[in-house]
């Protein structure tokens, strides 16, 4: 224990040994590019990096940054990044330098933030995530400009603070680089102007073969349930793609319901194997979860099997349009799922509904091992109440 103790202690002496060079001499440390090396998760060294570690965070994951899926390269492009933005932070004439001119920023920045939303428009989860991003960015930006006012005039300030939030945006969407495009359709549908009367016009007048990516954007836009009911009596399919329509719905009751009453299939597995309701076990949305039970959702689905995993691999990467590599725990159950990511209400749901509590994974983990990791304790207690025993975990990541 002492050992560690005194790692520990060096360690967080090591950061702010770092802190201490960079603010003594920040010049001459962001001139060696190099030294993004010792630049670390959590070097922060000032109150304004600190302040935009929430929008750190959600470039990665929106990135895809990943560990599992890129090793030591992920870490690399996060210390880099940091760097860069502690380097406009602390030593802003030196990353004024290395910064293109201003048409080729703004042309990046521009296309950057065309594909951000097209990429929004591709499930419920990029939508989230895209408007929390858009949300943490309308806050930086003043923030921004109020730091660099300290030392610059406004218009100075207003430069920085534009040129520093857009290195998150582009950092963000810098690995979505498919070419890809919306519809004509689907780019009218984004437009809150375009009401039903001018969908059917539009519809009669240019006949489609594919109304169901157009039906799921309009779901993500809210539109109502008589502009949906128009795509699906032109023949928008609610049962198709990576996910359905329904996975779409999650956070408007009132749409789910709609399709569930005309078709959509509650227990639509995506190419995971999820269906809707894992995610509205981790959305810990009860009234959801209940509507989906209520509907016939599959309280005992599971996620693809070790097996499945290996023969979507093998169809290669160009042929999948997501990452399965850090896909881990095949086989895991939705009450697994829900033992870590929801709340005790939810999990006592699933049972009452039929979900085994004894299932285990691929890996041979059960309901228990994943409570473990939820923060929610009452979760684990109630599962330790059912009489099961967790394994010994052994420094096993969860996803």
């Amino acid at each position: 224990m002492r050992l560690v103790l005194l790692f520990l202690s060096l360690f967080t002496l090591t950061f702010a040994e770092i802190c201490d060079e960079i603010l003594l001499n920040p010049t001459s440390f962001f001139s060696d590019n190099s030294n993004f090396t010792l630049i670390k998760k959590d070097t922060n060294c000032i109150e304004m990096a600190q302040n935009l570690e929430s929008l750190e965070k959600l470039t990665y994951e929106i990135r895809g940054n990943n560990i599992d899926c890129d090793g030591s390269k992920a870490l690399i492009f996060q210390q880099k990044f940091k760097f860069e933005i502690l380097k406009a932070l602390l030593a802003p004439e030196i990353y004024k330098k290395t910064l293109p001119n201003a048409k080729i920023a703004d042309d990046m920045t521009n296309n950057n933030r065309d594909y951000f939303k097209i990429w929004s428009t591709k499930s419920l989860y990029n939508r989230l995530k895209f408007d929390e991003f858009n949300s943490f960015y309308q806050v930086a930006v003043p923030m921004l400009v109020d730091y660099y006012q300290r030392s610059y005039d406004k218009a100075s300030a207003i430069y920085y603070a534009n040129r520093v939030a857009n290195e998150f945006l582009n950092a963000a969407v810098g690995s979505f680089k498919e070419k890809e495009s919306l519809s004509e359709l689907e780019n009218l549908i984004l437009n809150p102007k375009f009401d039903k009367n001018e969908l059917i016009s539009y519809l009669y007048t240019h006949p489609q073969n594919n109304l169901s990516k157009a039906l799921k954007v309009a779901i993500l836009e809210n539109r109502d349930i008589e502009f949906l009911a128009v795509l699906m009596q032109f023949g928008a399919n609610l049962n198709s793609g990576h996910e359905s329509a329904i996975f779409y719905a999650l956070k408007n009751l009132a749409t789910l319901k709609f399709l569930l009453e005309n078709g959509a299939n509650v227990n639509y597995q995506n190419s995971f194997g999820k269906t809707s309701l894992f995610y509205a076990a981790e959305f810990m949305d009860e009234n959801l979860v209940n509507l989906l039970v209520q509907n016939g959702a599959n309280t005992n689905a599971l996620i693809i099997s070790s097996y499945e995993k290996s023969a979507l691999d093998s169809a290669g990467s160009g042929y999948l349009p997501f990452s399965l590599c850090g896909l881990n725990h095949t086989s895991k159950s939705l009450l697994m799922h829900a033992a870590k990511y929801s709340n005790l209400a939810i999990v006592k749901t699933l049972i009452k509904n039929g979900a085994v509590i004894d299932l285990v994974d691929d890996m041979g983990f059960s309901a228990i091992d994943y409570a473990k990791f939820n923060s929610d304790k009452s979760v684990y207690r109630y599962f330790k109440s059912l009489g099961l025993q967790e394994r010994n975990l052994g420094g096993v990541s969860y996803e």
